[in-house]
């Protein structure tokens, strides 16, 4: 799921400027690849700590036949929203952003935010929240492998009934 908003607002002639920049790839960033993300890729499952079986040094090694689940559906909001900078690419940031949905329908949208390997930076994080304050999207955060959410009390809620616990207690 695709959401438009800019982390600020922007004059009318930068706008356009944004218009006119190339589209952004992954470069040699593998971040959702590294064992950050849960999925399965052709039999081989991944998660925390686990990076995926065809991961290979230079990135993936199945590229051309990698599956459509999770691989080829996977939306990096880095990658397919210009709402992050540049700078927020995740190998540079240490965080993997991606579109989620939430409700009764699972039609509302909300941004997740998980660590990759680190514990998120202060400065990452307070764009993430001024974001969120500025659209009043709502938004989950992993913080040194705990979970915190930030949004209307039924999202809140929601994200608490379906997130995995803290290694840290409750947050």
């Amino acid at each position: 799921m695709k959401q438009n908003s800019k982390m600020s607002a922007q004059p009318p002639a930068a706008a356009a400027s944004n218009a006119k920049k190339p589209p952004r790839t992954c470069g040699e960033c593998t971040a959702c690849c590294e064992g950050h993300l849960e999925g399965w890729a052709h039999g081989y499952h991944f998660y925390l700590g686990r990076p995926c079986y065809f991961m290979k040094l230079g990135g993936c090694s199945i590229y051309p036949d990698r599956p459509q689940e999770p691989c080829k559906r996977f939306e990096c909001v880095w990658l397919t929203d210009d709402i992050l900078p540049v700078w927020f690419r995740p190998d540079k940031s240490n965080v993997i952003v991606t579109w989620e949905s939430w409700g009764p329908d699972k039609k509302l949208p909300y941004l997740k935010v998980t660590e990759r390997g680190t514990k998120i930076d202060s400065v990452v994080l307070n764009l993430i929240y001024m974001y969120h304050v500025e659209t009043r999207m709502p938004i989950t955060v992993q913080i040194d492998r705990g979970w915190s959410h930030y949004g209307p009390a039924e999202f809140v809620e929601e994200m608490k009934r379906i997130s995995p616990p803290s290694p840290h207690g409750s947050m």
